[in-house]
């Protein structure tokens, strides 16, 4: 359930770019300006992470989970009202906010249900939605943009509606949550629901509060924030992180059907050959999903990040129609691994009491790297850039980033989540 709504805002990330050449077409606005339609995504992501991580904290994982997929659903059926670019440009803001909201509450969700010996594979799989997501996009703009133009793929998404009902009436509520807030007879409530405390339901007692809960070192890490001393060098290493996987991501395929215009494929071809590039995520999501708890998922991140640079420096390097499918098919592969093994690494290091608001910055902040990305592509462009060049930028965000995780010695995989962060 927490998948669907994962692959909704993929959708909402991925789907603007096969919209912008529809866009130009009908509005005459330049490559630029389009930029702007796609940075404004991400500061809106910003804003929904770190709002959406701060309330799913104060109000539960699920009721933030559902009213987000409910807005979601609005803003995407008033966009597709919009009537000059302005206007989409104000809207876009707006499902970037809901598009933000959905990753911390989400996320947090299914890493506090997880077993510790399978919480990597399920944070990667619940990842893999991303690339179905973007798929579903990269569909949509093949079969509906193409045909009809954009508004269609806005009005496509107003079915994220259907995810919030699914959301209300058949997802629990997280159990670590509940008893981080002493509710205790919800929690045994939860439990029974999920049928997780056979022993609770034969008995009627509510499940006990986490052992260290009223330890003096719980109660230290409670005062904490996530630049106190026991925090900060873990997130500065995360936003880092989140911030070069937006860069290149939004960077790569926000731009590629416009890229591959520019050299030469007709539109109608560059969307072909971008949907069989997105396939790339699911093969790279599924050898993570084998991979993420059968070894240290730092290493893991560092290992396909760099791999991730690598291709992406290899791309530009030939115009033949199979080397450019076959790299970019490797470099969503890359990206699909990189992406699913930085979320469990990443939620798993903060306690129960700040884990989806401090997700919210770091996915947050590093939607700022999304920002960054499509202007930078779009100036190349605009200068006559070469496609080395911008592959070239865009390479060297994740290969900084690695020498930063490089530095950091916490390991997670197979430790219990109180056992990583405390709480």
């Amino acid at each position: 359930m927490t998948g669907t709504c994962w692959g909704w805002a993929a959708y909402s990330v991925t789907v603007i770019g096969f919209l912008l050449p529809s866009m130009q077409a009908e509005w005459g606005v330049s490559a630029d300006a389009l930029g702007y339609l796609a940075g404004v995504g991400m500061i809106g992501m910003l804003a929904g992470s770190v709002v959406g991580g701060r309330l799913s904290d104060r109000f539960g994982r699920r009721r933030m989970l559902t009213l987000t997929m409910l807005y979601l659903s609005l803003v995407f059926c008033l966009s597709a009202l919009a009537w000059n670019y302005p206007t989409l440009l104000g809207m876009r803001f707006f499902v970037g906010m809901g598009m933000g909201a959905i990753l911390p509450a989400a996320g947090t969700l299914v890493s506090e249900f997880s077993p510790s010996r399978l919480r990597g594979m399920m944070m990667v799989l619940l990842n893999g939605f991303w690339g179905l997501g973007s798929t579903v996009a990269a569909l949509v703009g093949y079969s509906l943009v193409l045909r009809f133009g954009w508004r269609p793929a806005m009005w496509f998404g107003a079915l994220a509606a259907l995810s919030a009902l699914l959301v209300h009436f058949l997802l629990p509520e997280s159990l670590r949550y509940l008893l981080e807030q002493g509710k205790t007879e919800q929690a045994a409530r939860e439990a029974q629901r999920v049928r997780l405390g056979e022993r609770v339901a034969e008995s009627g007692e509510a499940p006990a509060a986490p052992a260290n809960s009223g330890t003096p070192k719980a109660a230290a890490r409670n005062n904490g924030g996530i630049w106190s001393p026991a925090y900060a060098r873990v997130t500065a290493s995360l936003w880092l992180m989140w911030f070069a996987l937006n860069f290149i991501f939004q960077g790569v395929f926000i731009w590629l059907p416009t890229l591959l215009a520019t050299i030469d494929f007709a539109t109608g071809n560059a969307f072909l050959i971008t949907l069989f590039i997105s396939l790339g995520q699911l093969p790279g999501t599924l050898l993570a999903a084998f991979l993420a708890d059968r070894g240290s998922r730092r290493r893991l991140v560092i290992w396909a990040m760099l791999a991730l640079g690598a291709t992406a420096l290899l791309f530009p390097l030939s115009r033949a129609p199979a080397w450019v499918l076959g790299m970019g098919f490797l470099l969503m592969v890359f990206n699909g691994m990189s992406w699913g093994f930085g979320n469990p690494f990443s939620m798993e290091l903060y306690p129960t009491h700040m884990r989806a608001a401090a997700t919210g910055w770091a996915t947050g902040v590093g939607r700022l790297g999304g920002v960054a990305a499509p202007l930078v592509v779009a100036w190349l462009i605009q200068a006559g850039g070469s496609m080395s060049l911008t592959f070239s930028i865009l390479a060297s965000a994740p290969l900084l980033a690695t020498l930063v995780l490089a530095g950091m010695k916490q390991e997670t995989t197979g430790r219990t989540l109180e056992e990583i962060s405390g709480g």
